[in-house]
């Protein structure tokens, strides 16, 4: 993903501050994290203004965020030593912004409580729904492209683990099979848990092996 996609992508969240009342935006769920910055951590904040973009992570991923963000377009990175609320709080503090958005449905309410209590005066959180699933919904020719080519692979990765099918083959050996086709032919991993079931298992539309 080109540099210009992430930073487009951001700056579209920043356009639309003002019309939100916002100040800033702080994203939590980590699907929104990788479409806004490339960053595929299991730990991350990104605290969105006008002007600045903030990445926050802990030190496991320090090489990691630098990595995969390197072509982000003027993303700052903040690798926090503890829990990074208080590295968020200080950052708000620091920018003077009052208002913040966040996402309500994908934060957790151990996380919000936590911000509530490290917020400077005056700083307050305004819950924002669905706001960067909207945009994502929206595909760029080069997502589009990445789409096609996850069809194909899918595609070849069943015809070939198909092929390999014999009788008496156990279901969690074909799961098996097929993801270890789907990674040969390129793919990152699968999109969820891969199901195979046969016989009377096959009423089971999420049957576990």
């Amino acid at each position: 993903m080109g540099d210009s996609e992430f930073a487009g992508r951001r700056r579209a969240v920043a356009e639309g501050l003002t019309a939100r009342k916002l100040d800033a935006f702080l994203v939590a769920f980590s699907p929104n994290l990788r479409y806004l910055t490339g960053f595929t951590g299991s730990n991350g904040n990104l605290l969105l203004t006008a002007g600045r973009s903030i990445l926050f992570t802990d030190p496991r991923y320090t090489i990691q965020a630098g990595e995969e963000t390197a072509g982000a377009g003027g993303l700052r990175i903040r690798i926090a030593g503890g829990p990074l609320v208080p590295a968020v709080a200080a950052a708000i503090a620091r920018l003077g912004v009052r208002r913040i958005g966040y996402e309500p449905a994908r934060m957790t309410c151990d996380h919000l409580d936590a911000l509530h209590s490290s917020l400077p005066m005056r700083a307050a959180l305004q819950p924002v729904n669905g706001w960067v699933e909207q945009l994502r919904m929206v595909k760029a020719p080069v997502e589009i492209e990445r789409i096609r080519r996850s069809v194909g692979t899918n595609s070849r990765a069943f015809e070939q683990a198909a092929a390999r099918v014999r009788p008496g083959m156990k279901e969690r050996d074909l799961a098996a099979e097929l993801e270890y086709r789907m990674r040969r032919l390129g793919a990152e991993k699968p999109a969820f848990e891969t199901i195979v079931a046969g016989g009377a298992r096959s009423a089971l539309p999420h049957e576990r092996r």
